[in-house]
């Protein structure tokens, strides 16, 4: 017994230099009010899924904080000065940086790029868009660090593709990625990799020891908490339980900026806020298809109507504390700009004439009816967003003094931007109106191509590819858009995206509402982040999470 007890004073007598031992890691907590469907952005459609998987995945180009394109698998931005590109911009080449490891240790390789096509281009594969992908001709791999795209015609948007890159010794051998186990715990080059995912509760990354650049790394871990709302990450960040919380809004920034141990990221987004409508039945077994109507969204004065019942301006001041901007086109500044485009005017009165020309009269219950159809609508958004409820809620009240019946119906984010396979409403067509945010990235011939196009619209033939969700088909529409990305040149491409929005706010497949700031917070500890509101798929705070570090 003596033996025992001296035998644990000595240990005890040395519990004090073993802790004093022991290195603390530097690791950095974000609550994240979505959790990921996926981690494989090439079929996530969330917003989420690009902020998470910013730290692990990698792309060939990638695009800075003054919205100018970077090599980063790639060795150089391909272009006709460097030879990169030909002459008729049919052929673009790669040329790799040598020496870069996926985070299993295994060497990155052109063979991996030219497995990224062929995957997004296996119909098995239920990814998201094939855009640019389906116009290219070939992948030529005549070595291990160079790669040869050649494309049937010109597509503009080029730099913005291979974004991110898929590992072949990974996924090469299945007959589908759909439900691959790299789904949840993929495999990357950048500078963390995953560790660890619990569902609900959180994904954790470490530093990824095969990364180039590891010794630049200063973060050990990156700990991803799934938390239930943006209030609760506000709660959490002011307490000091997370250092960052994702995706905040701007009616959000007078209570964080009152907290001087908080630093709010804020970047004029490219983003807007809209209602996305349905043009086609969103009733079995029709729904989904354009060949059978919306009984009331179909037409475009019923569309108008609700445009014009809309006081945009009233959200925005009393529900964003005047911290974001009305808007009513796709891009809202830069090079493709349609400034001609102004948002409409709340007029109730001429929203009411547009429904009584349309023949929707007032029943007995204040509720407008036609042909014994009720003029009932459900507005759908993600569940647990504070401010799209309060939003929902005002829309309904607006609706209501039109003789409009507005009714919500919210579903979880993971739900709510399901994929084909998941039998989501919104791919499918099951629905009236949808209210999220979406918009374009660097080069804009994606967001146009897929949620304007007709040739976009999800069906069972194409494995639910596209985001035309209102199932609109338009060809003076689908020109403009095929136009922007066959030229060659930037003031040709410009104009064309000038008329494809001019074309849209006479349509209304949307109804814009107003421009997003994308608005993170941070424990003022946190360093080394760079503001940055562009991006090839999404803009996001995460995308230089290399530089971050802890100040001590």
């Amino acid at each position: 017994m003596k033996k025992i007890l001296l035998s644990l004073c000595f240990i005890a007598a040395f519990i004090p230099c073993l802790a004093l031992s022991v290195v603390a890691e530097d690791v950095v907590t974000i609550g994240i009010y979505q959790e990921p469907e996926t981690l494989n952005s090439h079929i996530g459609v969330q917003t989420v899924v690009t902020y998470v998987h910013k730290p692990f995945a990698e792309y060939l180009i990638d695009v800075n904080e003054k919205g100018e394109y970077y090599p980063v698998l790639a060795k150089e931005v391909p272009s006709v000065e460097n030879g990169g590109v030909s002459a008729d911009g049919l052929t673009i080449t790669y040329k790799l940086k040598e020496g870069v490891k996926w985070s299993d240790g295994e060497p990155f390789t052109s063979a991996d790029v030219k497995f990224t096509w062929e995957a997004i281009m296996n119909e098995k594969n239920l990814v998201k868009s094939r855009s640019g992908y389906d116009l290219m001709e070939s992948v030529e791999t005549p070595d291990d660090y160079t790669v040869v795209v050649k494309y049937k015609e010109f597509y503009a948007p080029y730099l913005t593709r291979f974004s991110p890159v898929l590992p072949k010794h990974i996924l090469g051998d299945l007959p589908d990625m759909n439900d691959a186990p790299y789904n949840r715990i993929p495999v990357g080059t950048g500078p963390f990799r995953v560790t660890n995912w619990v569902s609900g509760d959180h994904i954790e990354m470490e530093k990824n020891p095969y990364y180039r650049e590891a010794d630049k790394v200063k973060l050990d871990k990156v700990f991803f908490k799934i938390i239930p709302s943006r209030e609760v990450g506000i709660a959490q960040i002011n307490a000091g339980d997370i250092d960052c919380v994702w995706d905040l809004i701007e009616a959000q920034i007078p209570e964080m900026e009152k907290n001087p141990e908080i630093t709010l990221c804020l970047a004029s987004a490219l983003t807007s806020e809209r209602l996305i409508l349905n043009f086609s039945t969103p009733v079995p077994p029709n729904n989904g298809n354009p060949d059978y109507p919306h009984p009331i969204l179909a037409d475009l004065k019923v569309r108008q109507a609700i445009q014009y019942a809309i006081d945009r301006q009233l959200i925005v001041d009393k529900l964003l504390y005047g911290k974001a901007k009305v808007t009513a086109v796709e891009i809202p500044d830069g090079w493709a700009a349609n400034h001609d485009i102004i948002p409409t005017e709340y007029d109730p009165e001429k929203a009411v004439q547009l429904l009584e020309e349309a023949g929707w009269k007032v029943g007995a219950d204040g509720i407008r009816e036609k042909d014994g159809i009720k003029m009932r609508l459900k507005i759908a958004t993600t569940s647990g967003n504070q401010l799209r409820e309060q939003v929902e809620q005002v829309l309904v009240a607006m609706m209501k003094k039109v003789g409009i019946d507005m009714y919500i119906e919210n579903v979880p984010s993971s739900v709510f931007f399901g994929s084909w396979a998941n039998d989501a409403d919104r791919k499918k067509g099951r629905y009236d109106i949808m209210m999220y945010t979406t918009g374009p990235g660097i080069d804009p011939q994606e967001q146009f191509s897929g949620y304007f196009h007709s040739k976009s619209i999800p069906t069972e033939a194409n494995g639910g590819a596209g985001f035309n969700y209102t199932r609109h088909r338009d060809a003076e529409l689908d020109q403009y858009i095929d136009l922007a990305g066959s030229s060659p040149s930037m003031e040709v491409r410009a104009e064309a995206y000038r008329k494809a929005q001019a074309r849209i706010a006479e349509i209304l497949p949307h109804i814009y509402l107003y421009r997003r700031l994308n608005v993170d917070a941070f424990r003022s500890h946190v360093k080394g982040w760079t503001v940055s509101g562009y991006g090839i798929i999404d803009a996001v705070s995460t995308w230089d999470i290399a530089n971050w570090y802890l100040e001590k």
